[in-house]
């Protein structure tokens, strides 16, 4: 859907064309002010009746009802998945940022800035950058020190399930934008099977084009709800995994989503959860909290489930729970069904999108 903000019209003031640099996603304009003069900038917003804060990557418009104005100056080679560590530590304190739909309009808006005709080219470039970044930290031969960043956290994960992945097939549940299959097809050239499963389907367009362009022809990206009880159709993978996800789960959910990937994995299966401090994080969505010794309780709860195996425990960007499956197993697992779990639908609303085609 698209619509325009209020016009930016000024006679004595040279014409920025604003079609050539801002999307408008949601409530939020993004605006691509790489190579623009912040001051010049922030002197037209302001002139438009405004009220302008700036942070150290930002200027933040806001009047009224208003979209709220998101400039920015990344240079195209800074727009990867880095970006949410930004808007988080920046805009988090406006109050920009007080639920998961303010963090996807932000970050869409963003990235589309970079090429508001064609938001595919934006989102290549956002994932080719990214996969790039993941590549050169794998490639060193020391982890990741200082996980601050969603890259390094992510890395720090992908490093290790690197080191824990068994057989040759894998599936990634809540994919995202599908970067860990990509990872691993590319650097394990002998897996014959990947698949990354999510129920949001918009990144899988680019993730497929990434696949093709590196020619990682057993890497397929599908829709799925971890939810549905329907998951076994996928098949059995010799490793799933499940990285930062459950937190985006109430408790009583995420048994029902262990009870479902438990019933697709042959050998092992590979959990992350980050330790958060305070509160579950309203932005990213999250609905609960995770410590050592709840992921402790949860890998018991899993081996209850097979009736045997092992659950091995560590810190990694947070937690890491390996759940090895044992040796002989049969094709549909005894999963139990004593405990209580309720359905779960997540929000498929697509996003509200648009060009913008005033001037500034």
């Amino acid at each position: 859907m698209s619509s325009n903000p209020p016009p930016f019209h000024d006679n004595h003031l040279k014409r920025v064309p604003f079609q050539e640099r801002a999307f408008l996603l949601g409530n939020i304009i993004g605006v691509n002010a790489h190579r623009v003069k912040r001051a010049s900038l922030k002197q037209r917003i302001v002139e438009k009746g405004y009220e302008v804060h700036e942070t150290p990557h930002f200027l933040i418009g806001r009047k009224g009802e208003t979209p709220t104005i998101v400039a920015h100056w990344f240079a195209p080679i800074a727009i990867d998945s880095n970006l949410g560590y930004y808007f988080m530590e920046e805009l988090k304190p406006l109050g920009i940022l007080a639920n998961p739909q303010d963090f996807a309009d932000v970050f869409g808006a963003v990235v589309n800035s970079v090429a508001p005709h064609d938001p595919q080219r934006a989102w290549h470039l956002f994932g080719t950058n990214t996969l790039q970044r993941y590549h050169a930290l794998l490639a060193e031969n020391h982890p990741t020190l200082h996980c601050n960043s969603p890259i390094d956290v992510f890395a720090t994960l992908y490093r290790r399930v690197c080191e824990l992945h068994a057989g040759d097939s894998l599936l990634d549940a809540g994919c995202s934008s599908g970067f860990l299959p990509l990872v691993l097809t590319e650097r394990f050239p002998a897996l014959t099977r990947v698949v990354g499963i999510d129920i949001r389907t918009e990144q899988f367009a680019v993730a497929r084009i990434l696949a093709e362009e590196r020619h990682l022809a057993h890497v397929r990206f599908e829709q799925a709800d971890l939810l549905n009880d329907d998951l076994i159709v996928l098949g059995r993978f010799d490793t799933v995994t499940v990285l930062h996800v459950l937190e985006h789960f109430t408790e009583v959910e995420m048994y029902r989503v262990l009870k479902n990937l438990l019933a697709l994995t042959s050998r092992r299966l590979i959990i992350g959860v980050p330790f958060e401090p305070g509160e579950p994080e309203a932005a990213y969505g999250h609905q609960q909290l995770f410590t050592p010794t709840k992921l402790a309780a949860i890998g018991n709860w899993c081996l209850e489930q097979l009736g045997d195996g092992k659950a091995t425990c560590e810190d990694c960007a947070g937690g890491l729970l390996s759940i090895d499956c044992p040796k002989a197993i049969s094709a549909y697992l005894p999963i139990n069904e004593n405990r209580s779990v309720k359905g779960w639908k997540s929000p498929t609303e697509p996003f509200r999108q648009g060009e913008v085609h005033e001037s500034i």
